[in-house]
């Protein structure tokens, strides 16, 4: 009988120890715990009244982590400026001080003007400081501040894309992969809204990161140039000044167009007292219509 308890004893330990191993990946007496989870789907899926321009859809509630709508999640698309919050995330943690400065080149402006890319407004031979670059990425979504950006970090945009690319591999962003550090049409420049999702699981542990995407207006200290400083305000601000919504507010976000890409939006919403995180792409319209991305999502927010 002793024995017979013994063994189911032993029996019990080492199935405890392979359920351990195989929830932790425990190699060599060194625990890994996997930093991407799988988004809970929700037991009540959100219903969208009347119809949606986006093609691709990604919505979870970021208190819950629970999928609420989605909409051919795992589709590879181009993804325009939301690019850039890569780039950004990637200036962020290569360079801690935000107060060390740097400039933008005649250059830099001179080839992008030539490919019809927005620009920050700064001008060549500004100082200007990391923090000011980082917000010159994210609201006006300036193509001048990404390049300098990928100068500053890396020597060149070729070698930053290299960071951007080992980057989502660590994050664990399969179906992405980057040509360039703004977002522009080129080939073999892709990613997903569910890999975006995962992009943003992680870049929002960045407070410095979260402050900026969720700040709408900015002005820098004054410059040599811009005797007031220069002023920026997110470029969801296009149609309208107003962010609120019928059950709360839109706090933040990253628009982007391409022809290729069509409309796409990176947004954040308070309704109720809960944070929502909402990721489409390829919405109709252009730079020149009403902006289908921001409608799309007050009506997806107003359906929660």
């Amino acid at each position: 009988m002793k024995k017979t308890i013994g063994l189911l004893t032993i029996l019990a330990v080492v199935g405890v120890g392979f359920i351990y191993f195989l929830k932790n990946d425990l190699v060599n007496g060194v625990t890994f715990s996997s930093s991407i989870e799988t988004p809970k789907k929700a037991k009540e899926q959100v219903e969208v009244n009347g119809k949606i321009k986006s093609q691709t859809v990604l919505l979870k509630n970021l208190e819950t982590d629970e999928i609420l709508l989605e909409k051919n999640p795992d589709k590879k698309v181009a993804i325009a400026s939301l690019t850039k919050l890569m780039t950004v995330y990637v200036l962020l943690n290569s360079e801690k001080n935000l107060e060390k400065t740097t400039t933008i080149s005649q250059k830099t402006l001179d080839d992008l003007v030539k490919e019809e890319a927005s620009l920050s407004g700064f001008l060549a031979g500004d100082t200007l400081t990391i923090k000011d670059i980082a917000y010159g990425i994210v609201l006006p979504s300036g193509g001048d501040a990404s390049i300098t950006a990928a100068n500053h970090v890396s020597g060149s945009e070729a070698k930053f894309v290299e960071l951007m690319n080992q980057t989502a591999k660590k994050i664990g962003m399969t179906q992405t992969h980057f040509k360039n550090a703004t977002g522009l049409d080129e080939r073999n420049h892709y990613s997903t809204v569910e890999d975006l999702m995962k992009f943003m699981d992680v870049a929002l542990k960045d407070a410095t990161f979260t402050e900026i995407l969720t700040t709408i207006r900015y002005q820098t200290e004054e410059k040599p140039y811009a005797p007031e400083g220069y002023y920026m305000e997110s470029s969801m601000l296009k149609d309208s000044p107003d962010l609120s919504l019928q059950n709360g507010k839109i706090i933040g976000g990253k628009t982007g167009y391409t022809e290729k890409a069509g409309q796409c939006l990176i947004s954040l919403a308070e309704i109720n007292g809960s944070r929502y995180l909402l990721i489409t792409t390829g919405a109709d319209g252009g730079p020149m219509t009403e902006q289908f991305n921001v409608s799309d999502a007050r009506q997806i927010y107003q359906s929660i």
